[in-house]
């Protein structure tokens, strides 16, 4: 799909009909797409359980973060350049879900469309601050400030959750001083500020997969699975005493600790606020994931990109297979293999059909002259089509290959490598005559949030260069 031109998203934005402008609130199609049986499922997973819904709090429901920052301002400053705390501001987000509403006439797809602004800004969702993603961003985060992407007090202010996937999480606004009611992983914690409330979601995965697991609200299809890869994963062991939940990687890692499943999940000891207890394990909440990119256009959370791309760089390994000898005017034949051997889910993940992981291989003679390339990326940016990509590729209605998500239909490729799993991709050339002394494969893999080309289309003129990361690279020799 070419992307449009600025100018061009615009108009198609200014024809949108008035109807498109409107939710439609159909909660039996959003959440939980699915909910945990009884015998794995945490104390506050309340099947058939109410759900928080547009108009639910007030837009002085929740606490401003700097209230926050004023006992926990050392997590305060890890999350300021977390992707949470960007969640709505992301410029990326916001010009592709207008593209995405722009692309879209029927009412179940449009309902898609709309729905993102629940898991992105969700307390603007719930006050109906930012009700659609047709909505003046600008405005909605003016009026929202800090309080526009997930923050503090809405993650400690989730009482329950309905299920599994499409946010199904129940929001206690609270009525005078039950407001000030916060719910987290520890049952020993005293604020001079709020109450306090030990919640067993907090302390488990199915606090992220109420957001981290996004399912189509019409024909059901599987957007992002996060949680589900991970719940079918061996960290999953079902036991809760060796189970590595995603809290134990993505609230360990900070900056030279990435805290990956190669890399084993240290402790932070510390204090989680102003005159607290010291503890052995304070969870971090860079919150950043893979995703150097946005923080970085944003120019906020420095250290949260260094800790994206150190996650990156420890979640996978390479092995190279090749021929014992370099017969030349033969066909060679080299196996590459990646391993997914630190991520906890699928790599990539969460929309696995933007992301781009690639295998990038370059085969050169003994004089450094190259006579194989795969993977490359040209002068505008692009990569190369016939380029190894792990990813998974959706379809409309019709099967024809879409990136909107309102839009999709079904999915019609997934070569994604699974957590302690692998992906092995073969490859074959002619061994020229300038070879006959031998060659060197070199392998690399590389990571880029999305496609360049993607990017200038929504971004236009402000697009930046998107960095690409070798996350891990392997090399072997073929000599007589």
């Amino acid at each position: 799909m070419k992307s449009p031109t600025p100018l061009l998203l615009f108009v198609l934005l200014m024809l949108l009909p008035a109807a498109a402008n409107t939710q439609t609130v159909n909660p039996e199609n959003w959440s939980p797409t699915w909910v945990n049986p009884s015998w794995e499922r945490p104390a506050n997973m309340v099947a058939d359980g109410a759900i928080s819904l547009p108009g639910d709090l007030t837009t002085d429901g929740l606490e401003s973060t700097g209230i926050c920052g004023g006992c926990h301002n050392a997590i305060l400053e890890q999350w300021k350049g977390s992707m949470h705390a960007n969640a709505l501001i992301d410029p990326v987000f916001q010009a592709a879900t207008k593209l995405f509403l722009s692309e879209v006439t029927a009412e179940g797809d449009r309902e898609e469309a709309l729905a993102c602004v629940r898991c992105h800004t969700p307390f603007g969702h719930l006050s109906k601050t930012a009700e659609t993603t047709a909505a003046d961003y600008a405005a909605a985060t003016e009026s929202l400030g800090t309080r526009s992407g997930i923050f503090c007090d809405f993650c400690h202010s989730v009482q329950s959750s309905a299920g599994v996937g499409n946010a199904p999480f129940l929001v206690d606004g609270g009525q005078g001083d039950e407001q000030k009611v916060k719910r987290g992983p520890r049952s020993d914690a005293v604020s001079p500020y709020h109450a306090t409330a030990f919640s067993e979601l907090h302390t488990q995965s199915e606090m992220c997969g109420m957001c981290h697991d996004v399912s189509h609200t019409f024909n059901g299809m599987p957007i992002e699975r996060t949680y589900t890869e991970w719940r079918e994963s061996p960290y999953n062991t079902g036991d809760p005493a060796t189970t590595v939940y995603c809290q134990d990687c993505h609230m360990r890692q900070r900056p030279g600790v990435p805290a990956t499943g190669s890399t084993g999940q240290p402790d932070n000891p510390g204090k989680s606020a102003a005159g607290g207890k010291e503890r052995d394990h304070i969870f971090t909440h860079y919150f950043v994931g893979g995703n150097s990119a946005v923080p970085a256009l944003l120019n906020v959370g420095e250290e949260n990109v260094g800790i994206a791309t150190e996650n990156l760089q420890n979640c996978a390994t390479i092995e190279i297979t090749v021929p014992p000898l370099p017969l030349v005017w033969r066909t060679a034949d080299i196996q590459v293999k990646v391993n997914n051997v630190g991520a906890g889910h699928y790599l990539p993940t969460g929309l696995s059909e933007v992301r781009e992981m690639w295998l990038e291989i370059t085969v050169k003679d003994a004089l450094g002259r190259m006579i194989f390339q795969s993977g490359s990326i040209d002068r505008q940016g692009d990569l190369d089509p016939v380029s190894r990509l792990f990813n998974i590729k959706m379809a409309d209605k019709e099967g024809n290959p879409t990136i909107n998500v309102a839009r999709a239909d079904r999915i019609i490729k997934d070569n994604r490598i699974p957590p302690k799993g692998y992906r092995t991709e073969h490859y074959s050339f002619l061994v020229p005559l300038s070879a006959i002394l031998g060659y060197t494969v070199e392998a690399r893999l590389q990571y880029r949030s999305a496609p360049q080309s993607l990017i200038n289309g929504l971004l236009g003129s402000a697009a930046p260069t998107l960095p690409i990361i070798e996350m891990t690279s392997a090399s072997a020799e073929v000599s007589f």
